[in-house]
């Protein structure tokens, strides 16, 4: 029996072609074969793959989309590619080039959709950029293999169903697992980086306020004038610190990592100092510019006694930093892109 290497097929030991997809047996695949897209397959494996991107974005919001689809669309799409086209014509190979073309669409489509929405945005998207269109495609080829395996499955017969089933649900739980892991990996990362925004708008807001607070005077207006100038900025740091509250909550709340929640509760308690900072300056700004000058010394000096726990806490916080080389790497992103985005908003104003 000659068994062919493209459906498995056993055929007669004088037969020189395979009864059932033709392949011409014991030749090499690039010598007897035209390759073939079916663009039916591909059609609905992206409309499957749509269908995701559309569900991801109101489940992950559009930036974690992006992120979610480089990997799980492409494989799925890639798999489903992979079935449909072979029940067109029974060749695996060509399926996998079926496959092969989704995540090759799918690449593209992700690259031109970053690159226009940089442009739009007024900004330039990296050359280097498109080396994400292989990288996506791989991800095809992976859920080509799969379809692969249902392939066999379907044509062993009687345990297809079986197989099948199994191999269904290992294949969901994984993406599952795998778009719950992203999430809480991105639902992370955007507290991190929104929380180091805004304790880096903080720290520009500050020597302003100080500034007007220490400012000489020539009479008592004046001097209203700057401690009215210096409450308003110090109230719009107390209120930053509110707000980025609910972020660094989202840090502890989806920590993957020991080190991870360890910076997550530092972060926290250093938040909460430049809060009570922040409300001890503000208050005792009030005192003063309402008269009395002994309410807001005392209020003051509680200021003045928080900044050497602030500064231990930060040296705290850098140390945690520095226990893990790929959690500092990560970190350093996160403040380089922080520092960026609030350098852009300074020079807007």
């Amino acid at each position: 029996m000659k068994r062919c290497t493209n459906c498995w097929t056993d055929n007669p030991d004088d037969a020189e072609r395979c009864k059932k997809c033709g392949r011409v047996l014991g030749e090499s695949w690039w010598r007897n074969k035209n390759y073939r897209l079916y663009w039916k397959a591909i059609g609905y494996s992206l409309v499957v793959g749509s269908i995701m991107a559309i569900v991801a974005y109101f489940l992950f919001g559009a930036s974690n989309t992006l992120a979610y689809g480089m990997i799980s669309i492409p494989f799925v799409t890639g798999c489903i590619a992979t079935v449909l086209s072979y029940r067109k014509e029974a060749d695996t190979t060509n399926s996998f080039i079926n496959a092969l073309a989704v995540g090759l669409i799918i690449g593209f489509a992700v690259v031109m959709g970053l690159f226009g929405f940089a442009f739009f945005s007024g900004d330039t998207a990296p050359v280097m950029m498109v080396i994400l269109i292989p990288g996506i495609a791989v991800w095809g080829l992976f859920g080509g293999a799969l379809g692969t395996v249902i392939n066999a499955a379907i044509e062993s017969g009687k345990k297809a169903t079986i197989t099948i089933t199994i191999i269904l649900i290992a294949s969901i739980a994984l993406i599952v697992y795998g778009a719950y892991m992203f999430n809480v990996n991105a639902n992370y990362e955007n507290g991190a980086y929104v929380s180091l925004c805004d304790l880096d708008l903080v720290d520009v807001i500050q020597p302003e306020a100080d500034a007007y607070l220490n400012a000489p005077y020539n009479s008592s207006e004046e001097r209203l004038s700057n401690l009215n100038n210096a409450k308003v900025k110090y109230e719009s740091m107390l209120n930053i610190t509110v707000a980025d509250q609910p972020q660094v909550d989202e840090m502890i709340g989806n920590s993957s990592s020991s080190i991870k929640k360890e910076y997550a509760l530092a972060l926290n308690q250093y938040l909460h100092l430049k809060h009570d900072y922040y409300l001890e300056m503000y208050t005792g700004i009030q005192f003063e510019i309402n008269g009395n000058t002994m309410e807001a010394q005392k209020h003051y000096q509680n200021a003045e006694a928080l900044i050497p726990k602030i500064q231990s806490q930060n040296k705290q916080i850098e140390a945690i930093i520095n226990k893990d080389q790929s959690f500092k790497q990560f970190i350093i992103d996160q403040r380089n892109y922080a520092k960026r985005y609030v350098d852009h908003i300074n020079d807007k104003t």
